[in-house]
């Protein structure tokens, strides 16, 4: 089970550093919108929204009227409001909330990985669709920080691509797309600190001695040095869901 109160924690003391940390989730929030069909939305809802990555895209790309946005950080309703002045602010986890009605959109970046029950999230989402709306989500595939899972033995989540794919198939999907990107940092200790200043380490805390972080600082290069740069892999997953019955 994924501890929700420390998920909260971290990513409400990584607010103020996420945006120049959050290397992924801005490309995956463009690659999510790009894959949008583009018409008017009359109501949009997102869940997870931090500091505001993918509403910047809604507001600049979309059309709709009515926007919606719902996080675990109550602070984050201060980002969306100097984004959207016209929105609605739901404080909570998305697993737990009421959405209150129905959306032509609903999107999500970078969060329901966090879910302790993914299936049954999206299900709730999906059922809180209007005719003809469309779930939009971006999430992370078994392959996401393998570098750091492999070394340090931890599975950051509580489900696997291969049987998450195999639950959504009796939706109407109508985009599936996986990719794999890579992030170059200078050293291991620069990797852990931009995940640090994302918030994406708040499942387990790494601690490391003097000691085991020297060891683990051998052991990344050794084994992840690409033209003297280290790697950090990132494995994004983009679903688009129609409430409509295949």
């Amino acid at each position: 089970m994924i501890d929700k109160s420390l998920v909260k924690k971290r990513f409400k003391k990584s607010l103020g550093s996420y945006d120049d940390n959050a290397y992924v989730q801005k490309i995956t929030a463009k690659k999510l919108i790009q894959l949008l069909p583009q018409k008017i939305y009359e109501s949009v809802f997102e869940a997870g929204c931090a500091t505001g990555i993918l509403t910047r895209e809604i507001e600049k790309t979309l059309k709709f009227n009515f926007f919606t946005a719902n996080d675990i950080v109550e602070e984050s309703g201060n980002f969306i409001n100097s984004i959207i002045k016209n929105n609605t602010f739901i404080a909570g986890d998305i697993e737990e909330i009421y959405l209150g009605q129905k959306y032509d959109l609903i999107i999500s970046n970078a969060c329901l990985q966090w879910c302790n029950n993914i299936e049954l999230t999206i299900e709730k989402l999906i059922n809180s669709l209007k005719p003809n709306g469309i779930l939009a989500i971006s999430i992370f595939g078994d392959d996401n920080l393998k570098e750091i899972t492999d070394i340090f033995n931890i599975k950051n989540k509580t489900y696997s691509m291969k049987n998450l794919k195999k639950n959504l198939e009796k939706y109407n999907i109508i985009s599936y797309q996986e990719e794999i990107i890579k992030q170059e940092f200078n050293s291991p200790v620069e990797l852990l600190k931009s995940l640090k200043l994302t918030g994406v380490n708040a499942v387990k805390e790494i601690k490391l001695t003097k000691t085991k972080l020297k060891e683990f600082e051998e052991k990344y290069k050794k084994l992840y040095t690409q033209n003297e740069k280290v790697i950090l892999t990132y494995n994004p997953v983009y679903i688009l869901i129609s409430s409509d019955k295949k």
